[in-house]
């Protein structure tokens, strides 16, 4: 979930320049005599935040995504035990790490290639014969559990009516699913919670879901 937030930052970052650059061209309209068009400007700039916002609305999909490729990577026992990471944007899929051998790389590949929504894979992993098993079985039970909670909520919410999903991140300790992000009214906030409640597997829910009041057109969000 640190891509998330970090893309999250990189948005905010990108809308505050939005708006300096919105100043600047008003500054310089008004000092050099209407020279720079402000309506042409203004235009520009309303189509990169348009871009900004839409990078922000694929954020939940990437994370399914992500999740999907990782529980699949979990449950071969081949490609279980080494640490390939996974990351997603756009349908597009990069995997990093290292394996003992080419054989277990293409065994990697083919999963991810193999997972539904997956357009793209881009491989980065590196094949070192050095390379250990780095994950107990009991551990790995766990994690795959965990996984699996995370992949069946995501969906859930993704395709709920009722519930603008856009913004929502999930993550699951053991049978805890904590639920963070935002969402357009209480109603929302109360109906993810009492949903995600239902998924098989879960005993807990935190929900830290924060109202922004934004309007949405609710059930307008990603669809996988």
């Amino acid at each position: 979930m640190k891509k998330l937030a970090s893309e999250g930052g990189f948005v905010r970052a990108g809308l505050v320049l939005l708006v300096v650059i919105v100043i600047g061209v008003l500054y310089l309209s008004r000092w050099r005599g209407g020279e720079v068009d402000v309506a042409e400007a203004g235009k520009a700039v309303a189509g990169d935040l348009e871009q900004a916002a839409e990078t922000v609305r694929d954020t939940s999909k990437d994370a399914f995504l992500t999740v999907k490729v990782k529980t699949a990577l979990a449950l071969s026992k081949s490609a279980s035990a080494f640490g390939v990471d996974v990351d997603s944007s756009g349908g597009t899929v990069t995997l990093t790490g290292a394996v003992p051998s080419n054989e277990i790389r293409a065994a990697v590949l083919e999963i991810a290639r193999d997972t539904a929504g997956v357009r793209e894979v881009v491989d980065r992993i590196d094949v070192d014969a050095q390379v250990i098993p780095g994950i107990e079985e009991d551990r790995l039970a766990g994690r795959v559990a965990e996984l699996e909670i995370e992949s069946a909520v995501y969906e859930l919410l993704l395709h709920a009516e009722g519930v603008d999903a856009r913004w929502i991140r999930v993550s699951v300790d053991g049978r805890v699913v904590r639920l963070t992000g935002n969402v357009p009214d209480s109603y929302q906030k109360e109906r993810a919670a009492s949903l995600v409640a239902s998924v098989a597997g879960v005993e807990t829910v935190l929900n830290e879901l924060e109202v922004s009041h934004r309007s949405a057109s609710v059930g307008s969000g990603p669809r996988t």
